[in-house]
């Protein structure tokens, strides 16, 4: 008995309580053994049907490009050969065509139709989840009464299984998955206990027990198998138990026949015992799953109803058999073959119009017209509906909604490792950018990088909590998606959920973030600074999240949304207000600062920051030599800087209001996306129809015709002449061929450990400790795991295939079958394999193999944009000698494999619903292997997720090929037909634990295979029964072993070893020649591959024209916010400013390098594996197919942004920036491949880029210049290549020209705090009643000249040196003027007084008996004068009548205390153009020279006149660290642009395409 718990609302699951059938196989497990539980459950009877179904898909308008309509269009060539896509005009289509139908409750209908018939758009018009934008016309009826078209309690009803996989949640276990379905589809008051019973329940049901604990996976997290994954998509949705009516597509898709027989026997029994119904498509069903269906449904390829009816044979042959056709020989096969058997639309059209004229139509007519008669009244209809459908939304109420949906979200967050990652790279950066701004001083310098902090913290967390949102959101997308469609739950509770758990992160970040940088730069202090502060970063938090919700709810795809995210992000960076400033943006786009949450939190912070503070200003000196020191009022800097809101209130309400802004935005962000997430599942689901693209010419010329290919004589001789001095070999033999891999200890399961504080701080604490710490869990595990050391995948397996003849290679589930096909065709390059792989008897030689054998993998790995054409001949240009006939070749392999009208055709995106049909895809994968003219072909599944019309082609083509090139040919085949199966000449079959059960030939129709597996069961299959089906049916059950013990003691078996052994006699006797590899000319091979690469990337949109258009927009942009600078220094700021965010804009398109190389990686290791071409010569084909395209872009950017932000003319820096511009364009876009090929997938290469993009943008050196960085980070300044096209750019435009400061504009928020020599305060505008004054700016940035630091004491000394006017003194050498600085420095001479302290330490003392501490110095300079003592003595004459000399020129009378400082400067001022050098300006020089080379202070003077200050863009240039300071020529200068900014740039792109041919040659990305 059943030990599930009765519960009544548990009564309607599908499996719940009903007797099974004998359960599927699994690969590690057997099933759970359910019983039958006596449980009346009476449900009331109901007839679903449908009636006339049609649907219509609207056309595809041409739009823009309806210029392109004519056909002689040049627009129209150059469409097509740049998209290499068709630009017509789509024509509206029917996928269904009167369709009309029913099934009733307790039955199950199964849906047949060729590719394209429309099978699931029939099963969505059922269940109610149509594309919205196609047109549905007819009705589907519940008991006579319409349903409509959207019905959200019919959509409970009626569940839908997808066909897709994909929908998963992959960190989840498959336990998990099953336990929120039954969570969502619960009452809401069931037990937790009642819920577990109910997963475990229907995890045995699906043989999925074993692997309860097992995460599902996705193609970066190696999970469960494909088939156990799709046995997890049927589960998650049958356990509904509200569900009546089940839409399932394609449900056996990847399970082997006897698990599909089985899971079809329950659904079909679950219906019959409580009176539901089912609507399954298959695609290649046997005969005896068939026959379980209640009723059969036929598509015709126009969606029409070709048959409805009960599953009989006979009518069936009446139908789809051609008048006078005998059946025994119209009807070989299954009926899934009998119903496909119409090749042609005129055959169909015969099926269809005796369909309609049958008896069968007219019951159908019938039934239909009675549901109708028996329903009720239309004001009766919708009380009726309510009997059946349910009556709540949803299942649960929203609180229990909120409950288990924030457990889940929980369980997705604390699994990401993003999670982990976001606190770490909030610290790491915390780090980074306080430590980068925290020599930062209160002085105008520090006023500018405290300005780029708080721009940078905002640019950083804007940034960083959007890139990490997006990738989160897109892969849980999909999944809420497949929930809504099913209404799990509310699609609002859901993203409320997501909204309020992402919360603490957020905060987590902002905290980190803002704690480790705000006080490390010193920024103002205060708790409600700092607090104000964190509350504005998380208010961008909240932005940057739900903007990157909101740009995945709109987007289709991930890399859209990133380049919409970067994008958007960079135009909130320009018109934020840090520059340009707000008064100064264009008109035009000056109205984004009022949409732009990055100017509500700069305005916010800024004020925040400079309100009420002060900070050091400039060093003025006068006419008199009077230097006063003025501070910058920080409320009058604010108003400097043009803020859009200052003026709407207090600074404080305004930073209020700023903060709150921010919170506003998320929220109607968060409201736009909650409102378009709903929407937008509508169409995602829906493949994206476009016309099938094809290429405007072949690119091949005339070469090649494929329209007019044949299989003569010639292509005969053609070949034949590609394999001379080659072996046509016999057979391929493997002899106790075992293969075995080292696993080590696994656990039996993976089991997601909670994380604890034991779990984390435990290992640390034992290794300080020095104890080996265990806790209890971690004991329970090591109890748990096994110590496997080898899992042997195949043992002792012989077998030998023969030329001309097809081998079906198959098995139970997990026998190995693919293991083997990769042994034999060299594919495994781990694990041990024993054994012999011989051809003709002799041993298999690694060296000429690969000039043997095709392997066509699974999976259809091809280039999405290459013609069929191309592809077939890229790959016989690279592997076939060049004295061969190619063409022929090519003409033959077409013809072979029916692809002559798909030649001109684009391969396309399969995913996307674009290119090729499936069947199309497989033919032309192993035409790919064809063509090089292979003695072996091996084939790996080429018939899965085909209809058996499809696979009937696919499998035609294979045989025509074998017979014709005389291929010894193995396939691995998984659910063949009857037909399929007996096209195969020989079958070796695999018993688990990868033994041989049976290998030889089938015989007529089976026979020899039958007798033996006969006589092994003791049991005759029927005549009609499927071979295939009935040796696995015997295989599973029965015993393995005896199977395999069987057949060594066959006959069979003995003549397989006597046919091996005179192999190897007659190759002992006899040698035979060997196939040679053909190898390319190393140019030969390069050129091929540039000219692939070089079509792919000018076909490929997101590589070529969404690189083009975001460069060229978003240069537009930046040339309107900075244009046409004006030649000031403000110009020159935005002059930098232009070229620092231009620098960026060359970042954006960087996802679009990552994301065609990731998807062109499984094609080059599929290519290089079987021998197309080297690795490196792939790397450097790719390398300079980008150049012509970097070029291009170089011209667009600079045609844009040169002109409209007006940088200097000329030809030299014309040249330098297109030239720089393009290295930039090739080292960015080679940064990003160079991620893709280093990383395992998208995510991780995008975050990485991302990273180093934000990192340089900290360390390139604008917003925090080289000469402001701390000592500790300027090796990363140095190591950072875009600090070098910063640079250069910047220098090529500054350098040499001058820029003019209003003087009169800076004065009025300067006030003066210094007194002057009379004790009055006054303004710094006083200053200025002259045009003589002289304004000193000390270099570089940071060294404020206060109180009596060295700065300051330079600043006095130059106003003594004003004051004092021309030198006298003749000396020639400056080391005595070095000296005497020197001392007076350290000597605290030059502090105020500055006279006064100035002569007591070099020319007097008030201690008679204590010679001036700088004596000896003073009296070294002025030795250089004639009768020093007389210059001396001159200063004092004025003071001292009558004073007698001393030796030192000082009269011994003098006494300070009895003089005035006015005085004592008089005096002073004498003494010091004593000292100066003679000549003009040479003093003044000596002194900037002393204290440059003494204290590496640069003190740049000039004088000011009336039009301002013209200041060398070389002294801008030295600001930054990007120019230098000739001492001797008393000049700036940057002559680094060519010989170091360019070699620089050259050397770091060298290095990174060095790294990316290694990472080519020698980086494989699997499954983690």
């Amino acid at each position: 008995e059943n030990p599930v718990r009765e519960s009544s609302h548990r009564s309607k699951g599908l499996f719940t309580h009903c007797t099974l059938a004998p359960t599927m196989s699994t690969e590690e497990e057997g099933p759970t053994e359910v019983g039958t539980a006596d449980v009346d459950v009476k449900e009331k009877e109901f007839v679903l049907s449908f009636e006339d179904i049609t649907v219509h898909v609207p056309s595809k308008s041409k739009g823009c490009l309806s210029c392109c309509s004519n056909k002689n269009s040049p627009l129209r060539h150059y469409g097509q050969e740049y998209f290499g896509m068709s630009v017509e005009q789509r024509d509206a289509f029917y996928t269904l065509d009167r369709v009309s139908g029913y099934v009733k409750s307790g039955e199950t209908l199964l849906v047949l139709g060729k590719s394209g018939s429309g099978k699931s758009t029939l099963l969505k018009s059922i269940c109610s989840r149509l594309n919205q934008t196609d047109e549905l016309y007819g009705s589907v009826s519940l008991n006579g009464s319409p349903i409509g078209k959207s019905n959200q309690s019919w959509r409970r009803m009626c569940s839908y299984v997808s066909a897709d996989d994909g929908t998963h949640s992959p960190v989840l276990t498959v336990g998990e998955t099953f336990t929120f379905a039954a969570q969502c589809t619960s009452d809401g008051h069931s037990t937790d206990k009642e819920i577990a019973d109910t997963v475990d329940f229907f995890l045995g049901a699906l043989g999925l027990s074993h692997v309860k604990d097992t995460v599902v996976g996705d193609e970066n997290l190696r999970g469960v198998s494909g088939g156990q994954k799709r046995r997890v998509t049927v589960g998650e949705m049958l356990i509904d138990p509200n569900s009546r009516v089940y839409c399932l597509d394609n449900i056996t898709d990847g399970l082997a026949s006897t698990d599909s027989f089985s899971l079809i026997q329950q659904i079909s029994a679950a219906c019959k015992k409580y009176r539901m119904a089912a609507v399954i498509t298959l695609l290649q069903p046997s005969d005896e799953i068939v026959q379980l269906f209640d009723k059969l449904l036929v598509l015709s390829s126009q969606g029409q109803t070709a048959y409805f009816g009960p599953v009989d044979r006979d009518i069936l042959q009446s139908v789809f058999l051609e008048e006078g056709v005998d059946a025994e020989k119209g009807d070989s096969g299954g009926i899934a073959d009998l119903v496909m058997s119409q090749t042609t639309s005129s055959m169909e059209d015969s099926a269809i119009s005796r369909f309609k004229t049958s008896p069968t139509n007219l019951n159908l007519t019938k039934e239909l017209n009675t549901i109708k008669a028996n329903a009720v009244s239309l004001n009766d209809r919708e009380s009726v509906l309510k009997q059946f459908l349910p009556a709540e939304k949803y299942s649960t109420s929203r609180l229990y909604q909120l409950r288990f949906i924030a457990s889940r979200r929980r369980k997705l967050i604390f699994r990401n490792s993003m999670t982990y990652a976001r606190s770490v790279i909030a610290i790491v950066f915390g780090v980074i950018v306080g430590s980068l701004f925290a020599a930062l001083q209160q002085d105008t310098i520090g006023a500018l990088g405290r300005s780029g902090y708080i721009f940078l913290s905002s640019f950083l967390v804007l940034m960083l909590s959007s890139a990490v949102t997006i990738p989160d959101g897109f892969r849980q997308r999909i999944t809420l998606f497949k929930h809504r469609d099913s209404e799990f739950y509310s699609g609002r509770m859901a993203y409320v959920v997501q909204v309020v758990m992402d919360l603490p992160l957020s905060i987590l970040e902002a905290t980190l973030i803002a704690t480790i940088s705000y006080w490390w730069v010193g920024m103002t202090p205060g708790a409600d600074h700092f607090f104000f502060f964190l509350g504005t970063l998380i208010g961008l938090e909240c932005v940057g999240q739900a903007f990157a919700r909101f740009l995945c709810a709109v987007s289709r795809t991930q890399v859209s949304a990133n380049v919409a995210s970067s994008l958007c992000i960079l135009l909130f960076a320009t018109v934020g207000g840090f520059m340009p400033a707000y008064s100064t943006i264009t008109w035009v786009l000056r109205w984004l600062s009022w949409v732009t949450p990055v100017a509500y939190a700069f305005e916010g912070m800024m004020i925040n920051q400079f309100d009420g503070t002060t900070f050091f200003g400039l060093v003025i000196v006068d006419k008199n030599g009077t230097s006063t020191v003025g501070n910058v009022d920080g409320t009058k800097y604010l108003s400097s800087q043009s803020l859009p809101r200052s003026q709407w209130g207090t600074n404080t309400q305004v930073k209020i209001f700023d903060c709150l802004m921010l919170f506003v935005f998320a929220m109607v962000l968060d409201v736009i996306a909650m409102k378009y997430q709903e929407s937008s599942r509508d169409w995602y689901f829906n493949k994206i129809r476009r016309s099938r693209a094809t290429v405007a010419h072949s690119t091949e010329g005339e070469e090649v015709k494929s329209g007019d290919a044949k299989l003569d004589e010639n292509d005969t001789e053609a070949q034949a002449k590609s394999g001379e001095g080659s072996m046509e070999p016999e057979s391929l033999a493997v002899s106790n061929l075992s293969y075995a891999v080292n696993i080590g200890k696994t656990k039996s399961c993976w089991k997601p450990r909670r994380a604890t504080w034991g779990s984390l701080l435990g290992p640390a604490l034992a290794k300080i400790a020095g104890k080996k710490l265990q806790s209890s869990l971690a004991r329970a595990e090591e109890e748990e795991e096994k110590p496997v050391t080898e899992l042997t995948l195949l043992n002792e397996v012989t077998a030998r295939f023969k030329c001309g003849r097809m081998t079906a290679l198959m098995g139970q589930s997990g026998a190995g079958k693919t293991t083997l096909l990769d042994v034999i065709a060299g594919y495994k390059t781990g694990g041990v394999i024993t054994g012999d792989i011989m051809i003709d008897g002799y041993a298999k030689e690694d060296a000429t193999w690969k000039a043997m054998n095709g392997y066509a993998e699974q999976q259809d790995i091809l280039n999405p944009y290459m013609s069929v054409l191309e592809t077939i001949k890229f790959t016989a240009d690279c592997r076939l000698p060049s004295h061969v006939d190619k063409n022929a070749i090519i003409n033959s392999v077409i013809e072979l494999m029916d692809l002559s009208e798909y030649t001109d055709m684009i391969v396309g995106h399969e995913k996307e619903g674009e290119g090729l049909p499936k069947h199309a895809r497989k033919r032309l994968t192993i035409a790919n292997q064809l063509v090089v003219q292979p003695k072996v072909l091996f084939l790996d599944e080429p018939s899965s997720n085909l209809g058996v019309n499809d696979a009937a082609l696919v499998m035609g083509a294979v045989r025509r090929s074998t017979d014709a090139m005389k291929l010894i040919t193995l396939v691995t085949i998984h659910q063949p037909s009857k037909k399929m199966f007996e096209s195969f000449d020989d079958l070796l079959l695999l018993a688990k634990g990868g033994r041989v059960a049976y290998c030889g030939e089938l015989g007529p129709k089976s026979q020899t295979l039958i007798s033996h597996f006969t006589s092994l069961s003791g049991k005759m299959p029927s005549a009609s029964a499927n071979p295939a089906d009935f040796v696995l049916s015997v295989l599973d059950g029965g015993s393995p072993d005896e199977a395999v013990a069987k057949f060594k003691e066959s006959d069979i078996c003995k003549q397989l070893n006597s046919a091996i052994d005179a192999d190897v006699k007659e190759a002992n006797s006899q040698p035979r020649g060997i196939a040679t590899k053909h190898s390319l000319h190393f140019f030969t091979e390069f050129g091929l591959l540039f000219r692939r690469q070089f079509l792919v990337q000018w076909r490929n949109p997101s590589y070529s024209f969404l690189r083009f258009f975001v460069s060229a927009g978003a240069t537009f942009i930046l040339g309107l916010l900075f244009f046409d600078i004006k030649n000031n220094v403000q110009g020159a700021v935005f002059a930098i400013a232009a070229i620092f965010f231009m620098t960026f804009v060359l970042v954006i398109p960087m996802q679009a390098a990552v994301i065609p190389l990731i998807e062109d990686r499984a094609v080059l290791y599929r290519e290089a594996v079987s021998g197309t071409y080297s690795r490196f010569t792939y790397g450097l084909g790719q390398l300079f197919a980008d150049i012509p395209f970097h070029a291009l872009n170089t011209i667009i950017m600079y045609a844009i942004i040169y002109y409209l932000v007006g940088f200097r003319s000329g030809a030299e820096f014309v040249g330098y920036f297109i030239f720089m511009l393009f290295l930039a364009n090739w080292s960015v876009m080679s940064m990003g491949q160079l991620y893709a090929l280093v990383t395992p997938n998208e995510e991780t290469a995008n975050g990485l880029a991302g990273l180093s993009v934000i990192l340089s943008v900290c360390l390139m050196g604008f917003l925090i210049t080289s000469s402001a960085m701390p000592q500790g980070w300027l090796w990363a300044n140095s190591a950072n290549m875009f600090r070098y096209i910063l640079q250069g750019l910047v220098t090529n435009e500054l350098s040499g020209q001058n820029y003019n400061i209003d003087i009169g504009a800076l004065i009025p928020p300067i006030e003066n705090t210094t007194t002057t020599a009379d004790g009055s305060g006054r303004f710094l505008a006083h200053l200025f009643d002259d045009s003589d004054g002289k304004v000193i700016t000390f270099m570089p940035g940071g060294t404020v000249p206060e109180g009596d630091n060295t700065a300051a004491q330079g600043a006095a000394l130059l106003g003594l040196v004003l004051h004092a006017g021309e030198g006298e003194n003749k000396a020639e050498s400056e080391q005595d003027m070095k000296d005497l600085l020197q001392c007076m420095v350290e000597n605290k001479c030059l502090v105020e007084p500055v006279p006064t302290n100035f002569l007591e330490c070099n020319v007097v003392s008030n201690d008679p008996h204590v010679s001036p501490v700088c004596f000896d110095q003073f009296s070294a300079v002025i030795a250089n004068l004639e009768d020093s003592e007389r210059h001396v003595g001159e200063c004092f004459i004025d003071m001292i009548d009558h004073a007698e000399p001393s030796s030192t020129g000082v009269p011994a009378s003098f006494k300070l205390d009895a003089y005035t400082e006015a005085e004592h400067r008089d005096i002073a001022s004498c003494l010091t153009r004593k000292l100066l050098i003679e000549g003009p300006d040479l003093g003044l020089n000596s002194i900037i020279k002393g204290f440059s080379e003494l204290w590496d202070i640069v003190m740049f003077i000039q004088e000011i006149i009336e039009k301002g200050i013209d200041i060398p863009g070389d002294a801008i240039l030295y600001y930054f660290g990007w120019s230098q300071f000739d001492a001797d020529k008393f000049e700036f200068s940057a002559p680094w642009k060519w010989n170091y900014c360019v070699i620089a740039v050259v050397v770091f792109l060298l290095a990174m395409e060095i790294i990316k041919l290694c990472a080519v040659n020698f980086i494989i990305w699997t499954k983690r």
